[in-house]
């Protein structure tokens, strides 16, 4: 196998790998369990809590249905509360509950630690290097879109 070739499927292996972790991530939080979808709109939601169900949808590449669907899971658990706005049929208002916000403060806290890892890491590269690896992710990230 060539060392192009090599690396193409060292990259593609790297992805299976996190993708697979991501699903396997199942969270327990004060009785619940919460599954990966419900952990990834969870963080998707804290940065952007007022929007519309099509747009959660676009930019998380899921249907609206699929989104519906995995709020009012969420809402069951007490993890958010929602408010839909009857003039404007997409239109929700979420909110975290107490519950909610205990869990998120944990998720948080999970991710700035991986992201301190990989800070250290990358403070250690030269500008040339991070160049390399942030053009290597845009076109990686480019070419996974056009594939879908």
């Amino acid at each position: 196998m060539s060392q192009d070739k090599k690396l193409v499927s060292k990259i593609l292996d790297s992805i299976a790998i996190l993708n697979s972790l991501d699903k396997k991530r199942i969270i327990i939080h004060e009785g619940q369990k919460l599954h990966p979808s419900e952990i990834q709109l969870l963080m998707f939601l804290y940065h952007i809590q007022d929007t519309n169900i099509t747009a959660i949808a676009d930019r998380m590449g899921l249907t609206k249905g699929a989104i519906s669907q995995t709020l009012s899971r969420l809402q069951k658990k007490g993890i958010i509360s929602k408010k839909m706005f009857p003039e404007k049929k997409n239109e929700l208002h979420v909110q975290f509950t107490e519950q909610g916000s205990l869990l998120m403060g944990l998720l948080n806290k999970g991710k700035v630690s991986l992201e301190r890892k990989y800070l250290r890491y990358i403070k250690t590269l030269s500008a040339k290097e991070k160049q390399i690896i942030a053009e290597f992710l845009e076109k990686m990230l480019s070419i996974q879109n056009s594939s879908k």
